[in-house]
């Protein structure tokens, strides 16, 4: 959502040979001995959502509406960029929540959650299961402000199109297709002094109370991008690729943190052979991005440039421990399936000067529907061949994963968002020195 690819720049005349895909922080060079770019960028995000929960029925598995989820994001996104050498910059970014808000409330007649009687550790007692105890309260929401994790990293274009036919006319004769090429590695670290996010802070862990919380997830995170440009007289398509990699976790939230809000084994086994593995467990991800700038006017001497951009964005997510649309109303982390982003987003671009550029876009994105509650429900840990489980009968078993629910992690029982709509809009102010 918040990805930002960027690349080369030309020699004298970097606006007439680069997308702002492929745009880089450039030093040693006639028109930039040392470049400096300050960037803020607002950026409004709402996304809607129907959480429905399998039920078993004798006609078979179905899916009811169960909860409506809305959450609403309001940020600025500070970067800060210092070219190096030609086509080389560092860069570091960090996004600030100004208000980050999830609400949610009953949807359709369903209302298992509400009159749920099973018991999140399972059956196996007599009277664990006959009572009502509702899983989560309806309506509920949270709020976070404040500093997200922060990301640097370097940027460096091997292949820079202006540059190459200014300097190599021999080997890069004019109407040879040279495209731009940029290759970049980003790393997410966790925020120096920051205080976690802690989702017990709302919903069935929280005892009703409401408080704002912070927006640091403490977790290591490779991403590594490349990006293509090529001009085309006044159109300048682009395509990137990136993929993200989680590298360690191991300071982030933990369910674990809080064992008497699992299942009875947790006591135990959170502290047993589970140790360590029932915590934040970031997806790892991959995108493609298609599109194309429209230049409407360019003035190259006056460092001047008026241009609209189309792009669409693929994002694909793997399974993992995260925070999903039901995390906050738990008051834990779930475990959800893979799923796919796509998104189209519209830009207007302008520089009036060297150092004054602005970007307005707006963007309409979906995420495909998957389940958010799909835990496993134990491993072989003690090496027997088999896979020992209390489900609520008192007995040990350490091969119980702690974070297993019988209430909505077993099939049947599951919980499943519908596809996600986000729509956003944004506005970019950009000083370069």
């Amino acid at each position: 959502m918040r990805a930002r690819l960027l690349a080369a720049v030309a020699f004298l005349a970097p606006a007439s040979f680069a997308a702002r895909i492929t745009d880089v922080a450039d030093a040693a060079d006639e028109k930039h001995p040392l470049e400096v770019d300050l960037e803020a960028t607002y950026l409004h995000l709402r996304s809607q959502s129907t959480i429905t929960r399998e039920q078993t029925t004798a006609a078979g598995t179905q899916l009811n509406d169960e909860l409506a989820h809305a959450r609403t994001l309001d940020a600025i996104e500070l970067r800060l960029a210092i070219g190096i050498w030609h086509d080389l910059e560092l860069h570091a970014m960090v996004p600030l929540a100004l208000r980050d808000a999830q609400d949610w409330s009953a949807a359709g007649n369903a209302g298992t959650l509400a009159g749920n009687t099973i018991s999140i550790s399972g059956c196996g007692s007599a009277v664990s299961c006959t009572t009502v105890k509702p899983i989560l309260p309806i309506p509920g929401q949270s709020r976070r402000t404040g500093f997200g994790d922060p990301t640097v990293g370097i940027t460096w274009g091997p292949i820079n199109e202006a540059r190459e036919l200014k300097l190599r006319p021999e080997l890069f004769p004019e109407g040879k297709p040279v495209s731009t090429w940029v290759i970049g590695l980003d790393w997410t670290l966790p925020l120096p002094g920051g205080k976690l996010d802690d989702p017990s802070h709302w919903g069935a862990a929280s005892g009703g109370a409401l408080s704002t919380g912070p927006e640091s997830r403490n977790a290591h995170v490779l991403t590594l991008w490349t990006a293509f440009s090529k001009r085309f007289h006044v159109l300048e398509p682009f395509v990137a690729f990136s993929a993200s990699v989680p590298i360690s976790a191991a300071g982030g939230y933990d369910n674990c943190a809080r064992p008497l809000s699992l299942a009875d084994v947790a006591v135990a086994n959170c502290r047993g052979a589970w140790a360590g593995q029932t915590g934040y467990k970031p997806p790892y991800t991959g995108q493609l991005t298609l599109g194309a700038e429209l230049v409407a006017a360019e003035d190259v001497k006056a460092d001047e440039r008026l241009s609209f951009e189309v792009r669409g964005d693929v994002r694909w997510h793997g399974p993992g421990r995260d925070y999903t649309q039901v995390a906050d109303a738990l008051g834990k982390l779930t475990y959800a399936d893979e799923y796919v982003t796509t998104t189209g987003t519209l830009g207007l671009y302008g520089r009036m000067a060297r150092w004054l550029h602005l970007r307005v876009y707006g963007s309409l994105g979906v995420d495909t529907a998957h389940f958010l509650t799909h835990e496993d429900v134990g491993e072989d840990k003690d090496a027997d061949g088999q896979v020992t489980i209390s489900g609520g009968s008192g007995v040990p078993a350490p091969d119980q994963n702690p974070n297993y629910d019988f209430r909505l992690d077993q099939v049947g029982r599951r919980l499943r968002v519908e596809p996600v709509l986000t729509g956003g809009r944004a506005g970019t102010l950009s000083l370069n020195f």
